[in-house]
């Protein structure tokens, strides 16, 4: 396994970018300096009261190639890309395509229920949606007079 070098960035002073590192720091090292690694699909992840949802970018790829698994609370997307150009006669000039097998974890935060996960394929992205656990959900408190 080859090392890289990682640039040191400052730590942030938003609250919501410290909060952000904290949750997803390891499961998203490019924002932090870190490169990306080759055959990772692209990722966007966002947050809503009830859920986060992961997307990842996996065009021309069919639903039988695509693996979702969960475990200890990491997220783990594979897939694999046939490369079916040796079954074609063609003389090919050039090829950027890429082939093979794509590969992405993420660590959950801890507030990531570990079931009820969806995942949904259309046009070329993965939709994961992870719910958050009840208890970790916010819950208005109505006020009222005495």
């Amino acid at each position: 396994m080859q090392k890289t070098n990682q640039a040191t960035l400052p730590q942030p002073r938003d609250p919501f970018q410290t909060l952000f590192r904290r949750l997803f720091g390891d499961a998203v090292p490019e924002l932090y300096g870190a490169v990306e690694t080759a055959g990772a699909p692209r990722t966007n992840i966002s947050e809503t009261d009830v859920a986060y949802q992961l997307s990842f970018e996996l065009p021309g790829l069919e639903e039988k190639d695509i693996h979702v698994d969960l475990q200890d609370h990491t997220l783990t997307v594979t897939a694999e890309r046939k490369d079916e150009r040796e079954q074609s006669t063609a003389r090919w000039h050039r090829v950027e395509h890429r082939y093979g097998q794509f590969s992405r974890t993420i660590s959950l935060p801890q507030d990531a229920a570990g079931s009820g996960i969806e995942a949904i394929y259309q046009k070329g992205v993965l939709t994961v949606i992870v719910p958050k656990a009840p208890e970790s959900r916010p819950t208005k408190i109505q006020v009222r007079g005495a």
